[in-house]
């Protein structure tokens, strides 16, 4: 179609100047008419070239521009209900179909438990924290007696005051004592870590639970489809 337009162009301006500008030949009606006649002949035939050159199909589909709502559930749910009238139109924000809610809302009501008993074991590791701090100083306290006990009878058994038993005796319970302050001392360390394992100050524990009460209440959430 451009060279057409190309072509026709041309000949107009081969034309003017023939005719209007230098003149070297004198303008007639006959000659206005086979100018015509050119033109729509050059037309015509780019018309008909077109036919073989466009594509074209004989069959047609009419597409409807739709959107697809997709609900984001974990897991395949029924429609319990739909909120609006076929082929009426609907508003940005306005509910179209309700999902059962019933085994999300006992997901996030297992979790709100599960939650409160890890806020439970928090207090319950700051607890075992005091205890065993309180039995290490006993056990401390208590190894300080038998270590002045055993060099009791060490001097008493070295002078020939006491007998050698007491002060094997002595020293055996030294050391039975001395291993009960590291094993209690292994257990308040232990103690402590458990207590302050946390994330931005908040117990892993319990940090987990919250992550997890946190998705069940989006998908709870997501059981209502909105426009």
């Amino acid at each position: 179609m451009i060279s057409a337009f190309l072509l026709v162009f041309i000949y107009l301006a081969l034309f003017w100047l023939i005719f209007f500008k230098l003149k070297w030949i004198r303008f007639t009606f006959a000659w206005g008419a086979f100018s015509i006649l050119f033109i729509a002949h050059v037309l015509f035939i780019f018309m008909i070239g077109l036919r073989f050159v466009t594509p074209y199909s004989t069959n047609a589909k009419v597409i409807q521009h739709t959107i697809q709502i997709t609900p984001r559930l974990s897991e395949p749910t029924l429609v319990t209900a739909v909120l609006v009238e076929p082929d009426q139109p609907v508003k940005k924000g306005q509910p179209l179909f309700q999902f059962d809610r019933r085994p999300y809302e006992y997901k996030v009501q297992q979790l709100k438990a599960q939650l409160q008993q890890a806020l439970q074991n928090v207090k319950v590791l700051k607890a075992n924290v005091d205890i065993s701090k309180n039995k290490l100083a006993k056990e401390k306290t208590e190894l300080a007696y038998t270590k002045y006990q055993q060099s009791l009878t060490a001097d008493l058994a070295a002078n020939g005051a006491g007998p050698e038993e007491d002060a094997q005796r002595g020293a055996a319970q030294f050391t039975t004592k001395e291993a009960a302050v590291k094993e209690t001392a292994a257990e308040l360390e232990r103690a402590r870590i458990e207590y302050q394992s946390n994330v931005n100050g908040i117990n892993t524990g319990v940090a987990i639970i919250e992550a997890q009460l946190a998705e069940a209440l989006f998908y709870l959430n997501n059981t209502t489809i909105y426009a």
